[in-house]
């Protein structure tokens, strides 16, 4: 094993026993790894210590903040920020090593996110390429955007892309999309209520059949077979529920438990 890189690696967890492993050992490059638990009850907890994760539980309040917490308790220069399912790649690895054989010019790096569903590798769809700056220098970023599909902000002075992918093992089944996209779907629904946002019928009818559209047709989910209309379907579901969810709290309904 090579002289570790100075970076801190920074994953937040909840119940990710089946994930947490792949991901850590991945990424053992990293002179740092950071965890960050929301009261997992599994063996996530108990896995990050045995992969020599330094893990620091926290109640859980939403994905940027978890992020951001645990981007703080960093102690490298560099900070690698990506989820539980998400592991480097072999080809991606070798990158980060060569960019680091010398000090970086850059204050961030691009990785490319590879969405896989079901064992599955999806190659349109809106899944890829989708480009994310994941590695950047520490007080060069943050995250910030509405919940719960946060996005790095970047205000560093530049970037580089790297070679190679990061693999994100969205969903092992049709089931497991249909339960996140109810619980991603309130989520949205509670942050647009809390930003004052409101759903007209019009939200409800034409936004779904919009994200259809988009994610089969404009971004090819034709090309990736069955699952890539299962994905069109799903964006289209999840649309309509976020909509719904927000018109649910605006008239005073009740509120979603998250995690």
């Amino acid at each position: 094993m090579p002289e570790k890189l100075p970076i801190s690696l920074v994953v937040i967890t909840f119940n990710e026993e089946a994930n947490i492993e792949r991901c850590l050992s991945a990424a053992d490059f990293c002179a740092e790894m950071i965890v960050v638990d929301s009261g997992s009850t599994d063996r996530t907890v108990e896995l990050s210590i045995a992969c020599g994760a330094d893990v620091r539980t926290r109640p859980w309040s939403g994905y940027g903040p978890q992020k951001n917490f645990g981007c703080d308790q960093t102690s490298q220069p560099w900070i690698l920020c990506i989820d539980a399912d998400e592991v480097v790649t072999p080809e991606l690895r070798a990158s980060i090593i060569n960019a680091f054989r010398s000090t970086p010019h850059v204050d961030g790096f691009d990785i490319n996110r590879h969405g896989v569903y079901a064992g599955q590798l999806i190659n349109h769809s809106g899944w890829y390429p989708q480009w994310r700056t994941f590695l950047y220098r520490k007080g060069s970023a943050e995250w910030g955007g509405m919940e719960p599909h946060v996005t790095v902000e970047f205000h560093g002075k530049s970037k580089q892309k790297l070679i190679g992918d990061l693999l994100h093992y969205t969903y092992r089944s049709i089931d497991e999309h249909l339960r996140k996209n109810i619980s991603s779907a309130q989520a949205a629904g509670q942050a647009m209520h809390a930003l004052g946002k409101s759903a007209t019928a019009l939200d409800l009818t034409l936004r779904p059949i919009w994200a259809w559209f988009r994610s089969y047709l404009m971004q090819l989910g034709f090309l990736d077979g069955f699952l890539g209309l299962v994905i069109a379907n799903g964006q289209a579901t999840y649309t309509f529920l976020k909509y719904a969810y927000l018109r649910e709290l605006n008239a005073g309904g009740p509120k979603s438990n998250q995690r």
